[in-house]
């Protein structure tokens, strides 16, 4: 396929998204949640537009655009009327192209485009009989005037051909998370690197999903990291595949879970302070607050770096022993006043930290 077909493929998919998501927004309003999955939609277009103009060849492109397709069909669908034709539209685009999209597609070919091994092929090819399977008794039961598909047995071929294509889709799901889990252990250099920033999203996503469905649905929590972890695996993706500034990930991951434990620590400590002293002392909650804020804020600093310093050992080792070197070089030029010493420290920091090819210095006369 040429530029052009390209453009004009990415342009109708745009249109259909956009559409899609300015006509549910107005049938629906836009809650705070609703705006950061509103935004995980245009993520999901953006990341598939990409990568259709820049790496058409990775097979991952065309999956990440259809998606989006997809999700937009689905926002279409969102609050119409129950067997009504956009709304078994929306459903079969749930089940027929964002399931098998983002649920076997993405993890059987991330990051290349293709299966780790030849013998992992059979997951794509049983997801796609997976589909049409379930379009295929879809489009039977819409015909039959049973509306969508809310089929609990096989009492005819279109329910048989649903509940068997949705089986499919599910045992492929579960395969190609077994293949991804696979590459990240085998993977080396570049590809772990593309790897890290896929597993940083679904960490992400993961917190939500823990949240949502382990009793707090309503906190900030499932709020926050649900429909963000929605935005960022499509923008995870899009690093990973065009390799876009792909050597920050472990910064970006030992940042991330540096806060995330900061956050905790200093939350489990104003509870507990605002728990004891309310139990101890007879004083007022207002006061009681306001100790346990700044008793917070006295923590904060010296907790982040002390924990910023241990994530750094573990995620982020490259620039846990740079620091470590520059340190012991700032300590030793107390005790250097040759001036060839002091250079010949800093060059064997810079080789140390950096790893240069070779190192010029050049010493001002100070005559």
């Amino acid at each position: 396929m040429n530029n052009s077909w390209r453009l004009l493929t990415v342009a109708l998919v745009a249109v259909v998204v956009l559409g899609a998501t300015v006509t549910a927004a107005i049938r629906s309003g836009i809650s705070g949640e609703g705006l950061l999955f509103t935004l995980g939609t245009l993520s999901l277009l953006a990341t598939g537009a990409l990568l259709v103009l820049k790496v058409p060849e990775n097979r991952l492109s065309w999956v990440m655009l259809f998606v989006a397709l997809g999700d937009g069909l689905v926002n279409a669908a969102d609050g119409t009327e129950p067997g009504s034709l956009l709304e078994i539209v929306g459903g079969v685009a749930l089940f027929a192209i964002v399931l098998p999209g983002l649920g076997v597609f993405v993890p059987l070919w991330f990051p290349t485009g293709r299966a780790l091994t030849p013998r992992w092929r059979w997951i794509a090819a049983m997801a796609t009989v997976g589909v049409i399977g379930l379009v295929g008794g879809w489009a039977m039961l819409a015909l039959e005037g049973a509306g969508s598909a809310d089929v609990d047995s096989c009492v005819s071929v279109a329910t048989c051909a649903n509940i068997l294509g949705l089986l499919l889709i599910l045992v492929g799901i579960v395969a190609a998370i077994i293949s991804l889990v696979v590459r990240w252990i085998r993977s080396k250099g570049v590809e772990r690197l593309q790897m890290k920033w896929l597993v940083l999203a679904f960490a992400v996503f993961l917190i939500g999903v823990l949240a949502e469905f382990g009793g707090f649905q309503d906190s900030i929590v499932a709020n926050i990291f649900l429909p963000a972890g929605f935005i960022l695996i499509p923008a995870s993706i899009g690093i990973a595949v065009t390799r876009y500034r792909l050597y920050e990930v472990d910064r970006i991951l030992s940042r991330t879970v540096s806060y995330v434990v900061v956050v905790g620590l200093l939350a489990a400590v104003f509870f507990g302070v605002v728990t004891a002293t309310s139990t101890l002392l007879d004083t007022s909650d207002d006061l009681v607050i306001a100790a346990s804020t700044l008793a917070v804020a006295a923590l904060f600093n010296p907790l982040r770096k002390r924990v910023q310093r241990g994530v750094d050992h573990r995620f982020n080792r490259s620039r846990y022993d740079a620091q470590n070197v520059m340190d012991r070089f700032a300590g030793s030029l107390r005790d250097r006043v040759d001036s060839q010493e002091v250079v010949d420290g800093w060059v064997g920091v810079v080789a140390q930290t950096m790893h240069p090819a070779s190192v010029s210095v050049w010493v001002r006369d100070p005559s």
